[in-house]
């Protein structure tokens, strides 16, 4: 009974890493499509989302029933728990990124591609952040959590640096709508990060401990 337990937590482990590995192609999407007019980009988000909703109630589903069968104690207790809470942020992420794609402007009003290079650069670095978190419960270590955090604060130094450039471009001569909704898309970016971070937090705090329990 153990070994069959102790594989379907594995499992469903797996599940969430395929889960983020979804979420971090969603915001590859993203990326591509802030960065170029791509027709097809929101099409593309559209599907990649629609997995990712799927994935959440799927592993959702397995959790539960895994703690109505087993009524699982300490680090298993804990890896259930923590995998509960990730898909929850992973399934916001998509939703933030699929809101990125809708507001992201049309090919026949783009701001100047400087503009849009920075944002590319921005989602780069959104998107890096959140592949260390998925890496975490890959790998099952605790120890990558602070590193997720000390990069958290840079990102968003640089989410804040965007918004107050954006903020005087709105104010300036031109469609301010196009800026306004490239102000939208990087306070998106801002809380992609913050549920990065809880992804890497509750992979931490689901990782093994040395001591027994």
């Amino acid at each position: 009974m153990r070994t069959h337990f102790v594989h379907e937590l594995e499992s469903v482990r797996m599940e969430l890493i395929e889960m983020g590995e979804t979420t971090i192609s969603l915001l590859d999407e993203v990326i591509r499509a802030v960065g170029s007019p791509d027709s097809d980009a929101a099409e593309r988000a559209s599907e990649i989302e629609s997995q990712t909703d799927h994935q959440h109630r799927m592993i959702h589903d397995h959790c539960l029933n895994l703690i109505a069968r087993q009524a699982p104690v300490a680090r298993d207790a804990r890896l259930l728990t923590g995998i509960l809470d990730a898909i929850v942020d992973l399934e916001l992420i998509g939703d933030y990124a699929y809101e990125i794609i809708c507001l992201k402007p049309p090919p026949n009003n783009r701001p100047p591609s400087q503009v849009s290079s920075q944002l590319s650069e921005l989602g780069t670095k959104v998107r890096d952040l959140l592949s260390m978190a998925i890496e975490l419960w890959r790998g099952g270590d605790a120890a990558g959590a602070p590193l997720v955090r000390s990069r958290e604060a840079a990102v968003r130094t640089d989410c804040q640096t965007m918004d107050e450039k954006l903020g005087q471009l709105v104010a300036g001569p031109g469609d301010a709508r196009v800026y306004l909704n490239l102000l939208f898309i990087c306070k998106h970016f801002e809380r992609i990060v913050r549920h990065a971070v809880c992804v890497a937090d509750q992979a931490a705090a689901a990782a093994p401990v040395t001591r027994a329990e």
